[in-house]
């Protein structure tokens, strides 16, 4: 049975290869056949000049991504990637977690560890890339409270200075770094080519869903449509979120050891059973070999688990 699934896998392989082989040869003749039809010799051969430097890896990865484009993908993932500030596309997120779980299900058949093993290493590498993706958001979107103390003095110094609110904004978008920078300018850009200023903010609170920020925006846009001194509102809100970061930060503090007890909690199991697999195999395997040895694992792991998320609802304190 094990040698009728590896062969099946690696039908499956073969194939996908074979096809995207073709796609790439039959994609390449027809861009070609387009370029000289529509550009200049002289142009053509620049153009084919650059095609060839994309990488045979990023070429293989874009056309898997495009066998998953008529794909519909959930909005929480396309809202993810938008949090994240990725550039992947929802159809190349997909084959990016696909390839993962691939490789990580092959690697571990080829160093014949058991079957299960190599299910469990496939589902992880599949897993992998959105948790990875997700505390990329949440780093990201972290930065945003530090920020915000920035810009807001930035700007109430600016119009102080003599801007105007949407010159302050564009300096803002030149000088500070991501995520606020470039979703500040993105703003300036879209004032510029008619759009409301309200749906605008609206557009950047859906960007980047922080607290701070969104008490920011419908204060600024309150204070246009009353009146009144923007710069001094400004660096009210400043005073105000530096107060609220403050007492985050004695939080984080005040939450370490929990931290890093529900880490030791969780990973100290997993590091004896690896421990006890290298040093005395004969003495771990029944836990790997035997029906019994499944379901002790398999309820370890739940506990395991649970204790986590258990510790991590206690220690996640919001302010």
């Amino acid at each position: 049975m094990k040698i009728v699934i590896e062969l099946f896998i690696i039908f499956l392989i073969v194939t996908l290869l074979m096809f995207l082989i073709l796609k790439r040869l039959a994609d390449k003749r027809r861009m070609k056949d387009r370029i000289k039809e529509f550009l200049p010799s002289h142009q053509v051969e620049s153009t084919v000049d650059q095609v060839k430097k994309t990488t045979f890896l990023k070429q293989f990865f874009l056309n898997m991504s495009t066998m998953f484009k008529n794909v519909r993908f959930s909005d929480s993932t396309a809202k993810v990637l938008l949090e994240s500030g990725s550039k992947l596309k929802p159809e190349e997120f997909l084959a990016l977690r696909i390839l993962t779980a691939a490789g990580l299900g092959i690697v571990t058949g080829l160093i014949k560890l058991p079957w299960f093993l190599a299910i469990l290493a496939a589902f992880i590498g599949f897993v992998l890339p959105k948790i990875s993706l997700k505390r990329k958001r949440k780093k990201r979107l972290s930065r945003i409270n530090y920020q915000l103390i920035e810009v807001l003095g930035m700007m109430a110094n600016s119009m102080r200075a003599g801007f105007s609110f949407m010159q302050a904004m564009q300096l803002v978008g030149k000088e500070v770094s991501d995520p606020l920078g470039p979703e500040f300018d993105r703003v300036v850009r879209q004032s510029g080519l008619g759009i409301p200023l309200d749906d605008v903010f609206e557009e950047l609170v859906e960007r980047l869903p922080n607290k701070e920020l969104e008490v920011v925006v419908r204060a600024i846009l309150a204070q246009r449509k009353s009146g009144g001194n923007l710069a001094e509102l400004l660096e009210t809100m400043e005073e105000t979120i530096r107060g609220r970061v403050r007492i985050l930060e004695e939080l984080h503090t005040l939450t370490a050891q929990g931290r890093m007890s529900s880490w030791i909690i969780t990973l100290l199991p997993v590091a004896l059973g690896l421990y006890l697999s290298l040093v005395n195999k004969e003495y771990f395997s029944p836990m790997l070999h035997h029906p019994l040895g499944w379901v002790m694992l398999s309820a370890a792991s739940v506990s395991i688990l649970i204790g986590w998320a258990i510790i991590q609802k206690i220690i996640r304190i919001e302010v």
